[in-house]
């Protein structure tokens, strides 16, 4: 993998962490440390991107920390 796709790569694993933090906040009140700990422990693309798309139609915060165990 050469400098610019780890890059890129990088840039797209903060944006997808951006997008579920402030998915979480808006949709889920309390306390979201503990989740975001673990969300930015995963450096895998899809598996953000399963739970950004979770976040929408998610009905409380125990479905997002499922896909976290």
């Amino acid at each position: 993998m050469t400098l610019a796709e780890k890059l890129r790569n990088e840039g797209k694993l903060e944006g997808l962490r951006g997008t579920i933090e402030i998915g979480i906040t808006l949709k889920f009140s309390g306390d979201i440390d503990a989740v975001m700990f673990e969300v930015n422990n995963i450096d895998d693309l899809e598996i953000l991107a399963k739970i950004r798309d979770t976040i929408k139609i998610a009905k409380d915060i125990s479905e997002i920390l499922a896909m976290l165990k």
